[in-house]
């Protein structure tokens, strides 16, 4: 009897786990850390959550649509940086938590939501997150977002280069140019409401808006 009970037992212990990642709703990230903050536009038209995630589970792949894929189905799209203000802000909250350092993100980046999957050559931020009474800047990555000497298109690793959009903190949280699915990479979610000050919205696992800090340091 025990050498059928084992083996089911394993069985079982497998499948759970799976189910648990998978009903988490964040399957590939279930089990990373995360922090959250909130920017506010100065034109007070929205209020900006972006939720910051460690690296991802190297076993859900590819590893730029899984991140896509998780930040729409909780949040509104993988994060839209469109200003330098932005930028400044979310790298100051990532370095302020050590969110930057090997044990958090092993190969230095974290997914956003710029790509030129479209068109070869032409990163333009996702346009698949809420439009209608939330601001939005530029289509494409027109302030000083690029590394020295980014993007570059290589491939070395890919015949078809590199395609998918990071902040890469090898260059200070510049963005870069990655291929989208030869590394795990950590991932950048954002969520848009009307204002920040708006405390009775209850945000995805994060309840009172208020109790949230400012990316910067506002």
């Amino acid at each position: 009897m025990m050498l059928k009970i084992v083996p089911l037992l394993i069985i079982g212990v497998g499948a759970l786990k799976a189910f648990v990642e998978a009903s988490s709703g964040h399957s590939g990230y279930g089990s990373s850390y995360h922090e959250c903050c909130k920017y506010e536009d100065p034109t007070g038209c929205d209020c900006r959550i972006y939720c910051v995630f460690c690296a991802q589970n190297s076993s859900y792949r590819p590893y730029y649509g899984v991140a896509r894929g998780v930040c729409l189905l909780h949040y509104h799209g993988l994060a839209r940086i469109e200003s330098q203000g932005q930028h400044d802000d979310i790298i100051h909250f990532i370095k302020e938590r050590n969110l930057n350092s090997e044990s958090c993100i092993e190969h230095h980046g974290f997914w956003i939501g710029l790509d030129d999957q479209a068109v070869e050559g032409h990163f333009v931020w996702q346009s698949e997150t809420v439009k209608d009474g939330y601001c939005y800047g530029t289509d494409g990555a027109d302030y000083d977002c690029w590394a020295n000497g980014e993007p570059n298109d290589n491939d070395k690793e890919n015949a078809d280069g590199q395609d998918c959009g990071q902040l890469w903190f090898r260059r200070g949280g510049k963005c870069d140019d990655e291929y989208c699915d030869f590394r795990p990479k950590g991932a950048i979610c954002e969520y848009r409401v009307p204002h920040c000050d708006f405390d009775a919205y209850e945000f995805p696992y994060v309840l009172g808006l208020d109790t949230l800090p400012y990316c910067g340091s506002v």
